[in-house]
């Protein structure tokens, strides 16, 4: 194994080269910072190499079995967030839910709140996560856009106030169809960043499809397409918008499907003013922000990866408790639990990804 190392952005960047024949394959060893490169010797700042067996080494790039030239680094790049807003009609009631004669309630509205806490958190992080707003219904009914109001993008919070700017309170609830078209449309986006759809909703899903009425419920098919936004790698965060003790548990599903809810009840986010939601939206940005980190090319096996923080090995956790685990198109990993911690703590100084080869696994 040839090694080179160099930085990159603000993670380490190791690219070396890896022989993968059936003959053997050169691994790290401990220590070294010089040298001349030989059998068992020292490569540059890339420390020792030792042989872990077989008859003969393969040199890079001789035999088709070679993996190439690799980028083993973690940088830390911005989330996608999409926040898909419920505008029904009802978000022109009071978080207590008091009607307003006038038919709207004014800077008191849910819709006034809630619009005033986006457009504040998004002025202050649009250099650090990539917002997008999607609204539903689009019209005085049920019908979903496929594009979002203001799509993702970097720096956006003008964007986004812009669109606030121009809709308002109308229509039912069609959150089926605004999760579903929120994925497909994040699933397009052909960037490494970490995806997730942040639903802020004040009432029971309804405008089912094929129902007589737009009232019908569709609570059970809102939460079946937001497990299978979460199943496809873009987690989904509920946040429940002056909601009352009848919409709890169909909130809490939702919240569970989504795959990011609170540990402690209720399950989903619930505000009930612009300082509430400024909170909550600055608590899932902490959670979303810094534990996020690009790979700089895919694996060449996806179940043969390590991740390495200060020369410690994460353990790899699909439960999303405690360590490491791909993020969207396994172009990026996310950390957590304790590992998150630290590493938004700043105190996890080098954090490495190692590739191995297919068929050869690494320790």
């Amino acid at each position: 194994m040839m090694g080179k190392v160099g930085w990159w952005g603000k993670g380490l960047v190791i690219l070396s080269t890896l022989g993968c024949s059936s003959s053997g394959i050169k691994s790290p060893g401990n220590g070294g910072t010089g040298g001349n490169a030989g059998s068992g010797g020292t490569t540059g700042t890339g420390g020792a190499f030792v042989d872990d067996g077989g008859a003969a080494d393969v040199a890079p790039f001789t035999d088709g079995e070679t993996c190439g030239v690799q980028k083993f680094g973690l940088a830390t790049v911005p989330p996608d967030l999409l926040i898909v807003l419920d505008k029904s009609g009802s978000m022109t009631d009071t978080p207590d839910g008091m009607m307003c004669d006038s038919g709207s309630c004014g800077p008191m509205s849910k819709w006034a709140e809630i619009t005033a806490a986006i457009n504040q958190v998004v002025a202050a992080t649009e250099a650090s996560i990539r917002w997008g707003v999607e609204f539903f219904p689009d019209d005085e009914s049920c019908a979903v856009e496929s594009v979002p109001a203001a799509p993702i993008a970097d720096n956006n919070g003008a964007a986004i106030a812009a669109a606030i700017a121009a809709t308002g309170p109308e229509g039912g609830t069609p959150t089926r169809a605004a999760v579903m078209s929120g994925s497909a449309y994040l699933t397009a986006l052909h960037d490494p960043n970490p995806k997730y759809i942040l639903v802020a909703t004040d009432g029971f899903p309804n405008c089912m499809e094929g129902a007589i009425s737009d009232l019908a419920s569709d609570a059970d098919g809102t939460i079946a397409a937001i497990a299978d936004s979460a199943a496809s790698g873009i987690p989904v965060f509920v946040v429940g918008i002056g909601t009352f003790a009848e919409s709890t548990a169909t909130l809490t599903a939702m919240a569970v499907a989504g795959g990011e809810p609170q540990a402690a009840d209720p399950r989903y986010y619930q505000v009930s003013s612009t300082n509430d939601l400024v909170n909550v939206l600055g608590t899932i940005g902490g959670m979303i922000g810094s534990c996020s980190f690009v790979l700089a090319s895919a694996p060449p096996d996806l179940g043969n990866v390590s991740v390495v923080a200060d020369g410690i090995n994460v353990p790899k956790d699909t439960t999303h408790t405690n360590g490491w685990d791909y993020g969207t198109g396994q172009m990026s990993v996310q950390l957590y639990g304790q590992w998150c911690d630290q590493s938004k703590a700043g105190s996890l100084k080098d954090i490495e990804a190692v590739f191995g080869c297919p068929g050869i696994v690494i320790p």
